[in-house]
């Protein structure tokens, strides 16, 4: 189950929505009203170009073909060659025959890079294991005007009140009164008296 305030469960998607962000922010620089004419063009940048984990880019494992830009259709180029309706048959039949092997050795390096990074990720993360009754604090995501980097990072004590997962925790005031939304544990650090 996902929690408020943890991205990472979201995974992919809010992992593209990063790159999109930060090209539309590069592309942008100051004038921030402009980003629905800029998305296209980060879009294409994002769609063709080559990817760690699949070793290929998406618009080549949805089309099973590399991208062609606009410019390379009007200028001479070694990517675009005179069209021959023989060989052009020929290739796109061939194209059709490599692109689920393409897509199935993409499939693998995708497998083998989410292992990589889920062995880095729990060589380095040591389990927080919190049980119900248990005193925590957690973690003040709301900044209030002029405090800044001075502001407490650390809000409660609060109960926990139910455990949801293996990390997800429903929080209680010291009342019993139950929080609305779900902690992720690593928002949340045990509260010694």
């Amino acid at each position: 189950m996902a929690s408020v305030a943890f991205p990472q469960a979201n995974g992919q998607v809010e992992s593209s929505n990063k790159l999109i962000l930060r090209g539309l922010k590069r592309r942008l620089k100051e004038a921030k009203g402009g980003w629905t004419a800029e998305l296209p063009h980060v879009l294409w940048a994002h769609r063709t170009n080559y990817k760690q984990a699949t070793g290929e880019t998406p618009f080549a494992l949805t089309y099973g073909a590399e991208a062609v830009a606009p410019t390379e259709l009007v200028l001479p180029s070694l990517s675009v060659q005179p069209y021959d309706s023989e060989d052009n048959h020929r290739k796109v039949l061939h194209q059709l025959d490599i692109i689920e092997t393409m897509r199935d050795a993409a499939l693998v390096r995708t497998l083998e890079e989410k292992l990589k990074v889920a062995m880095a990720y729990k060589a380095k993360v040591k389990p927080r294991s919190l049980e119900e009754g248990d005193m925590v604090l957690k973690r003040n995501f709301e900044q209030k005007e002029g405090h800044g980097k001075l502001a407490a990072a650390w809000e409660g004590p609060y109960l926990v009140g139910e455990k949801l997962g293996t990390a997800t925790y429903v929080l209680a005031t010291m009342e019993g009164k139950p929080l609305a939304k779900t902690w992720n544990a690593i928002h949340l650090k045990r509260y010694f008296e």
